[in-house]
């Protein structure tokens, strides 16, 4: 089950400081833009007060999920990878119960990346989302800095565009962007899957352990740093 604590750190992080460190910023960037107004000059001064005052409680609170997150079994294993930080690996494992995963198509599909009768699986108006969508922007994150460290998992990104760009002239280059992420993000997510899942001594459905390109190409979770 995920840790306790560490879900309460982030939730706390997520939903409450950083959200008022946005906000409060956010109020001082307007109140910049009269800053010729005398009459401001308070606002500013409180508002101000109070920005530091959540920066200071967002810098502390990631330190509290950092110490934390070291606590897990899987961290060590998450940490090894280039363009994970304790961050981003804390979310993950407080929004993940890997022991109720019990294949990979069921973690996509909790993460927001599911299949549905061939298609890729969307929201549908008037139903509750299948799917936890705090997670799935946490991948989004994770794949976003793979992208920019160049971690090994570009690879999967570059092999997918290129086989989007050729054998889909009708797409944008957003579509193929977001389709490529989309691999990357699912292939990681495969081997995630199975790190974790022989980590806690839970059953690995070897048909499930691979993900594949065009079925041609295995990536295999030793070549990524795991």
């Amino acid at each position: 089950m995920p840790d306790n604590l560490l879900r309460a750190l982030v939730d706390l992080r997520d939903r409450q400081i950083q959200k008022a460190r946005i906000q409060f910023g956010n109020r001082l960037a307007a109140i910049e833009q009269s800053a010729d107004d005398p009459s401001v000059s308070d606002q500013r001064n409180v508002v101000d007060k109070w920005l530091i005052r959540f920066t200071d409680l967002e810098m502390e609170l990631n330190k509290d999920i950092a110490r934390a997150v070291k606590t897990e079994p899987i961290y060590e294993s998450l940490s090894g990878l280039k363009g994970i930080g304790p961050l981003l690996s804390a979310k993950l494992i407080a929004m993940i119960d890997i022991e109720r995963a019990d294949t990979v198509s069921a973690l996509w599909r909790y993460c927001g990346y599911g299949v549905v009768d061939g298609e890729r699986e969307r929201p549908t108006k008037g139903e509750k989302l299948h799917y936890n969508a705090r997670l799935k922007t946490t991948l989004y994150l994770v794949a976003s800095s793979f992208l920019k460290c160049n971690s090994p998992y570009r690879e999967v990104y570059d092999d997918a565009k290129t086989f989007y760009q050729a054998g889909r002239p009708d797409w944008t280059k957003a579509h193929i962007h977001n389709a490529a992420m989309r691999k990357m993000i699912k292939v990681f997510l495969s081997h995630l899957w199975e790190a974790w899942r022989v980590i806690e001594n839970l059953p690995v459905r070897g048909t499930y352990v691979h993900d594949r390109l065009n079925h041609d190409h295995e990536y295999k979770a030793e070549d990524f740093g795991w």
